[in-house]
């Protein structure tokens, strides 16, 4: 019997925003999970490896203006340098990891609530100079014409979708076992003690501020990662709702759901929660006339109930972080 792969292709892109969830979720959880670090700007320094990556990758020709009778239909955007892919990750990386650190060493030094007050604040202010610098970022439009690491001639859905899941799944891979080991290193048995008690830590000798930019920038590196990620797989971008606040809660929910401090809860959280956003879009279309408009919002509802059931019966998430002693 013959497979639809127009199945496998939609299955095929739950896989891979799953992945892409996975790696902020993963740059969050080193950032808040290890070393108590709230950051609320998580969709900021998504966008800015999101558009980094864009403009690194696309060509000339698809950067510039276009005008139809005299009428300008797409603003154009800055960049077009037409690099490989892995160079505009990269460059990502870098871009939204430096953007972190000077995030950071002025407000790191701030208590909890403050520190999330003005990281929230910045991801606002990136998306408003998204939409509005109209000549840089394509404005509300956004970037266009994104290409795919690899363009198969034909076009072929399912051969895209296999890509991009293959390419995702091996940074996921890695990243996690890197992250395995960093955790497990002494770097990462200061993040833990300086979230556990940061004056005891320095009475010991770390320098915790020097710790925590460290993680924080590295957990914006990784964010800039899962932007470039998303831009290649949807090959466009608009700065509207891509990079809503509502991603930053999102991925909260992600590492609370899956168990702060553990890198494979983050993961099991981020495939769960937007499993249940994906679902709810599926199960639209076999959905009763009356329940078609109400489905997705559903989901909020089904996310806020687990979320109280963890709270009250597992706080510290499916897969809690692993408790270690001295031998």
């Amino acid at each position: 019997m013959a497979i639809d792969t127009g199945i496998l292709v939609n299955l095929g892109f739950y896989v891979s925003l799953s992945i892409i969830f996975a790696i902020l979720a993963l740059g969050f959880n080193l950032q808040w999970g290890y070393t108590g670090l709230f950051n609320a700007g998580i969709a900021g320094f998504f966008l800015i490896g999101a558009y980094v990556a864009a403009m690194a990758i696309t060509s000339r020709a698809d950067s510039l203006p276009i005008v139809i009778g005299g009428v300008t239909v797409y603003p154009g955007h800055w960049g077009g340098f037409g690099l490989p892919f892995w160079l505009g990750m990269l460059l990502a990386m870098l871009a939204s990891g430096g953007t972190a650190a000077l995030i950071a060493i002025p407000t790191l030094r701030l208590r909890a609530d403050y520190l999330a007050i003005a990281t929230i604040a910045f991801a606002e202010i990136v998306r408003i100079l998204a939409i509005n610098l109209e000549t840089v970022t394509g404005g509300t439009i956004g970037i266009i014409l994104i290409p795919r690491p690899i363009e198969f001639s034909p076009p072929d859905p399912f051969l895209n979708a296999v890509t991009i899941v293959g390419i995702g799944g091996v940074i996921l891979i890695a990243l996690f076992l890197v992250l395995q080991f960093m955790a497990e290193s002494p770097w990462g048995r200061v993040l833990r003690a300086t979230r556990d008690d940061e004056e005891a830590t320095m009475a010991v000798g770390k320098n915790t501020f020097s710790y925590k930019l460290q993680a924080f920038a590295l957990g914006g590196a990784f964010m800039g990662l899962a932007g470039a990620l998303f831009a290649m797989t949807l090959v466009y971008l608009e700065p509207a709702l891509s990079f809503a606040p509502s991603v930053t809660f999102s991925v909260w929910v992600m590492v609370i759901v899956g168990g702060a401090g553990n890198n494979r809860g983050a993961i099991v959280g981020a495939f769960l929660i937007y499993g249940l956003e994906w679902l709810s879009v599926q199960l639209k279309d076999f959905a009763p006339q009356g329940l078609k408009d109400t489905i997705f919002y559903i989901r909020f509802m089904i996310i806020g109930f687990l979320l109280i059931i963890l709270v009250m019966f597992r706080p510290e998430g499916i897969l809690r972080e692993r408790k270690r002693t001295l031998r």
